[in-house]
């Protein structure tokens, strides 16, 4: 799928625009969602705000984050969003927006449904460190949760880690809240045995960014000029609270009645600290 758009023109400037060559952007196919990925609908609406001509094109080859990231390296595709990270943001250029606005960062936790009794008795950090967490190897969530003293057993790809919680290698993988009824739902069959676990939220600071090839210098500014502007005219939060995916973890999640625990992440870049604040997700504007 191929969508074109550039700058309104000023009467007399159509020369200019015309020896403008479009900026051509490719977006991966992940996790086969299509263009009905988040990602793929913030990069469009952040390309329709920069007032610069692009196309905008989907890869045709459905690929999980590591591959994205293997496609970006190789420049098969030239923009990719995954969770934010240090080692991340050293191979690739950031964008320092957090797209899904944090919601990463809050975490529930898929189970196998033969914990959930002791699950429901986790109210605080020490009592969830009696607890193993499954997690994709090289993912940055790793070191955020074993910094807490949570221990981590870690699966080759996403995929993986569905029927090793089946296997009980684990005992909970806690995924970002807009993802985790989904990947439920999209790996069922790997784990016939797994619900959502109903008691605990696990927050911390961390998001879903943009990243580019370090030589991508204009379309990294046009991006970022555009995520800002949406957000500015209140289109990027239209964008998020109206999303499938977000919607259906609010209705679900009852963050209220959860148990809450909250740890640090030691591994933000300074680069990353600078966001603001204002652009992160907050419970009560979606009450």
């Amino acid at each position: 799928m191929l969508h074109l758009a550039g700058a309104s023109l000023a009467l007399g400037g159509a020369h200019a625009a015309r020896a403008q060559s479009p900026v051509a952007v490719v977006y991966p196919n992940l996790n086969a969602n299509g263009t009905d990925n988040l990602g793929y609908r913030v990069l469009e609406l952040a390309l329709q705000r920069c007032g610069k001509p692009y196309t905008l094109s989907l890869h045709p080859v459905a690929v999980n984050d590591e591959r994205a990231r293997a496609m970006l390296r190789r420049g098969e595709v030239n923009v990719a969003d995954f969770g934010s990270g240090a080692e991340f943001e050293k191979a690739f250029s950031a964008v320092y927006f957090p797209i899904d606005r944090g919601l990463l960062g809050y975490r529930l936790s898929l189970i196998h449904y033969s914990l959930e009794n002791e699950f429901a008795r986790v109210g605080n950090l020490t009592q969830l460190r009696r607890f193993r967490a499954g997690q994709g190897l090289g993912w940055s969530n790793n070191t955020i949760m074993q910094a807490a003293g949570i221990p981590v057993v870690t699966g080759p790809t996403l995929e993986s880690l569905f029927p090793m919680l089946e296997a009980k290698r684990f005992d909970f993988l806690p995924l970002g809240m807009n993802e985790v009824y989904g990947f439920s739902e999209q790996y069922g069959d790997f784990a016939p045995s797994m619900i959502v676990d109903p008691h605990v939220l696990l927050i911390y600071r961390f998001a879903r960014l943009f990243y580019l090839r370090p030589d991508s210098g204009e379309l990294h500014a046009m991006i970022l000029s555009g995520l800002k502007r949406a957000f500015a005219e209140g289109a990027f939060q239209k964008l998020l609270a109206s999303d499938p995916s977000v919607r259906r973890a609010l209705q679900r999640a009852k963050l209220a009645q959860r148990a809450t625990i909250v740890i640090d992440n030691p591994v933000l870049t300074d680069a990353f600290l600078t966001i603001p604040d204002e652009y992160y997700f907050k419970p009560s504007e979606f009450r």
